[in-house]
């Protein structure tokens, strides 16, 4: 195996290394890039970042995981000042398939001339070369130092690569029915090809209007197809990608293989397709999809960053972007922050400075530092909506897990409930940070005590095939709404008949609201009391108490697919008073159902005992268990009924 030998030398303060691709000469004297071996030769040189440095492109692209690593990684020959060429190990594949892509901007000749090639890269910046990466503690602290100046690196660059990775080739034939197994195939350089006619088209004014018949004489469905295996690419699930590519200010280019695409380009397409979504028929399943999320939130991002006038708060970007992957768990606030400093602008930015990139600092003290940040400068508590119990338990209740959030329905629906009267009456949330006790104190209105509890279907992170896997779903939930029936209605005896339910209606309105959150069917809408679905929960109850097999209600009828989104990973629960309603699936009888004064949705909270650690001998001590939905707590209907108390969240 080859002994690599290549050392970084020190940066000063402030500076960068820049690479620059050579080419090395066979033995035939023609120039090979890569060379027959496969290795790649290049210089890797210092510059001041503020000197300026010469024109440079920065790369965004993603690492890839363990299996996509090169074993045994690849050569690069780093070429010394004194020409003494040292070897470095390139381990990731697709950062390998981008150097084998790319050229070196200098072409020479045999009688000693040199000539151009359109697709240089000329001094290029490449963190996983350009960033010391061993584990030493030098290292660390470089990595660290370099980090806090990604934003500057890649706003300073003359343009930015965004590699979505090589072309992989699959045939395509047009004239043959559309098989559904070609969605998830690799993409071709069909796929930029029709970028650009469409693209084009836009720009000749040829798709002025939307009409059943414009882009259809452009796009077919193979090409639909080769656009969505785009969006399905590794790479828009990275973290980092965001501030990479959303840099405002400087030219960016798409390169898939040898295809590349100026991003203006591939945004305008992306539009043309948003407008003609009914046209394309992405309103039907399955379909594939040209559309891709991904590009019109990095153009979002792009203009709010160069207006730098706020916009968007920094708990909605952390939203926005939790699906995404990172390396390290406090990447996930780590990428965030320099785009949050764009938005806010040089005046506000300053106060996300709190928030410090360290890779040494405990994960729960920079989730904690974040949270912290976002409920110091909103004043708000909605935050507090992704807290669950059953998170990662090195947290404080009050914190979310950043990495991947729980919860994403109740923060969703506060703009339509209002539990706390923010709306109604103007009331604002009263609470109290001890970042030294790293306790939250929160004053509210104690509604109720949870007495009974009921599962919840589907563990969290159990999603399966749910749009179109039936027999995967119908086995689980048949027996589980015919078990919710019996503890909606325990009347094991006698007729089970309808009840009034105490926050009005009835208890199988209830239930219906419970199994939807309260919304109408549609996950795009925020309509909530019209056209809940109604789940024959009372029917399945009354033909169990007559010993009659109960009627199977089926996963394909309506209101299925919001019921597995929204609320199917939540517990239902009842309370004495005999509310009802969904919560996380860790809660547990004794738990208090919380209205906070100013938040829109309740919360439960759970009291520690004195014997467990934060407890107290006056109860004052508590834990966050996670936001609710009950009917008849969700208007601020218990403003006022009682005095607010004072809750020590640990």
């Amino acid at each position: 195996m080859m002994e690599f030998t290549y050392k970084h030398a020190p940066l000063e303060q402030g500076h960068i290394r820049l690479l620059r691709l050579e080419w090395p000469c066979s033995e035939k004297l023609q120039p090979d890039h890569p060379a027959p071996d496969g290795s790649i030769a290049a210089t890797l040189t210092h510059h001041d970042l503020s000197g300026p440095p010469p024109p440079y492109t920065a790369l965004s692209y993603t690492w890839g995981d363990e299996k996509e690593r090169l074993h045994p990684p690849q050569t690069l020959n780093i070429v010394s000042p004194d020409s003494t060429p040292e070897t470095f190990p390139i381990h990731q594949s697709n950062l390998y398939a981008f150097l084998r892509q790319a050229r070196p901007d200098l072409v020479p000749s045999h009688n000693g001339a040199t000539s151009r090639r359109a697709a240089n890269v000329g001094y290029i910046w490449i963190d996983a070369i350009c960033i010391n990466q061993a584990d030493e503690e030098t290292a660390k602290k470089e990595k660290t130092a370099q980090l806090k100046i990604m934003s500057q690196i890649y706003a300073s660059a003359s343009r930015i690569i965004i590699w979505l990775g090589p072309v992989k080739e699959h045939k395509l034939t047009l004239d043959a029915p559309f098989p559904e197994n070609l969605w998830p195939a690799y993409p071709t350089g069909h796929a930029m090809d029709t970028y650009q006619r469409v693209a084009v088209a836009w720009a000749n004014s040829q798709l002025p209007d939307i009409s059943p018949t414009s882009l259809l004489k452009i796009v077919n469905q193979v090409d639909c197809a080769c656009l969505e295996a785009v969006t399905r690419l590794s790479y828009w699930k990275r973290s980092w990608i965001y501030q990479e590519a959303s840099t405002p200010n400087v030219p960016r280019e798409f390169w898939l293989g040898g295809h590349a695409l100026w991003f203006e380009a591939l945004e305008v397409a992306n539009r043309v397709f948003h407008s003609h979504m009914l046209e394309l028929g992405l309103n039907k399943i399955p379909s594939p999809s040209p559309l891709n999320v991904d590009i019109a939130y990095l153009q979002e991002l792009t203009l709010l960053r160069q207006h730098g006038k706020g916009g968007l708060s920094l708990l909605d970007l952390m939203v926005k972007t939790n699906s995404l992957n990172a390396r390290w768990p406090v990447d996930k606030v780590y990428a965030m922050m320099n785009i949050a400093r764009d938005i806010y602008g040089e005046k506000d930015g300053d106060i996300l400075n709190s928030v410090r990139v360290d890779y040494e600092l405990p994960t729960e003290d920079v989730y904690m530092d974040v949270a912290s940040l976002i409920i110091e400068t909103t004043k708000e508590l909605d935050v507090l909506l992704f807290c669950s119990v059953g998170q990662y338990k090195g947290l404080k209740s009050w914190v979310p897990n950043f990495y991947r959030f729980v919860y994403s329905v109740p923060y969703r629906t506060r703009e339509v409930y209002d539990a706390g009267g923010g709306k109604s009456s103007g009331k604002k949330p009263r609470f109290s940070l001890n970042k030294v006790a790293q306790t939250l104190s929160v004053w509210g209105v104690k509604v109720d005590m949870v007495v009974g509890i009921y599962p919840s279907m589907r563990r969290p992170l159990q999603w399966g095939d749910y749009t179109s896997k039936t027999e995967f779903w119908q086995p689980i939930f048949g027996p589980w709404i015919r078990s919710l029936a019996r503890f909606v209605f325990p009347q094991p005896d006698g007729d089970v008949v309808e009840e009034a339910y105490v926050g009005g209606g009835t208890l199988s309105e209830a239930v219906d609201s419970a199994m939807s959150w309260g919304m109408a069917p549609g996950y795009g809408t925020l309509k909530r009391d019209v056209d809940v679905p109604h789940w024959p929960l009372l029917e399945q109850a009354q033909a169990s108490a007559s010993e009659r097999e109960p009627e199977e209600i089926s996963v394909e009828r309506q209101g299925f697919q919001d019921f597995l989104m929204q609320t199917s990973a939540m517990a239902f629960f009842r309370t004495s008073r005999g509310y009802l309603g969904v919560a996380d699936e860790k809660m547990a009888a004794g738990d208090v159902v919380v209205v906070v004064p100013g938040l829109a949705v309740p919360l439960v909270l759970r009291a520690i005992p004195s014997y467990e650690a934060g407890g107290s001998a006056d109860g004052a001590r508590w834990r966050l268990v996670g936001p609710c939905y009950a009917k008849g707590i969700m208007d601020g209907e218990w403003l006022g009924k009682r005095e607010e108390q004072e809750f020590i969240l640990i």
